[in-house]
């Protein structure tokens, strides 16, 4: 039986019946290969892309496919949930707190399914397989034959990567998500040798069944690829100042 899809693998038919046509972007493309790989193969994918390409929600979908095929245990998702202003402020309590930082996989599972998979992350529902979690309760945590991803991994300083890489068993996948051209609070941020932490374990993970991906069609349109290009302004004005 011929078929379309690379390798008659039903994972690329499973991933454009969600609504994502992968195999018409190389770099998504290949950005779902690693991620779709078996850990003997590539055990940990760090990808450093700008806003709107589907970093997130490209692993949150892979992420969901191995578990609905068992291949993982569940889903853990990792964000940094102290960014521009301080957590403290927020009312409720510390779920409640940091509910809102993770809108990302909300809304990347939303776009997965018109009925979703709400059921998943509540933890009353007896079907729990997405575990949400920020970088500041990691301590004395195991994560086993899980899907992890760590996402604004570009926000993270070394020890809080240091942190949460160190929790992790042979038996997981780990996705590790970052833009380094959206650094919240950069002038508080360590850098080794002009490299921020993210790009650091990036480096240190090279070779290491590790792969690098960088993604560059922003699907979200014109407005929020060129806001994101405000480097290019900032560089006419600097170079517009030197000439007087």
């Amino acid at each position: 039986m011929t078929t379309k899809y690379p390798d008659k693998d039903i994972r690329w038919k499973w991933l454009k019946e969600k609504g994502y046509n992968v195999l018409s972007d190389k770099h998504q493309y290949a950005y779902m290969q690693s991620l779709w790989a078996s850990t003997g193969i590539v055990q940990s994918v760090f990808v450093d892309a700008k806003a709107g390409t589907g970093k997130t929600t490209l692993a949150v979908a892979a992420g969901v496919y191995e578990v609905e095929k068992q291949t993982y245990d569940k889903i853990i998702y990792i964000r940094n949930a102290v960014a521009i202003r301080e957590q403290g402020f927020l009312p409720g309590t510390v779920g409640e707190k940091e509910y809102p930082y993770f809108t990302p996989l909300f809304d990347a599972l939303d776009n997965l399914s018109a009925d979703g998979y709400s059921n998943w992350y509540e933890t009353d529902s007896g079907h729990q397989k997405i575990f949400m979690t920020s970088t500041s309760y990691l301590r004395g945590v195991n994560f086993k034959n899980a899907f992890v991803i760590i996402d604004e991994a570009q926000n993270l300083d070394l020890n809080e990567l240091q942190t949460t890489l160190t929790r992790i068993h042979d038996s997981c996948k780990v996705v590790v998500i970052g833009s380094t051209r959206q650094i919240d609070c950069a002038k508080k941020m360590k850098l080794y040798s002009g490299m921020t932490p993210f790009e650091v374990y990036m480096k240190h993970f090279d070779g290491k069944l590790s792969v690098q991906h960088k993604l560059v069609t922003n699907y979200r349109g014109e407005f929020s690829n060129w806001a994101d290009e405000i480097q290019l302004t900032i560089n006419e004005i600097e170079n517009t100042q030197k000439q007087y």
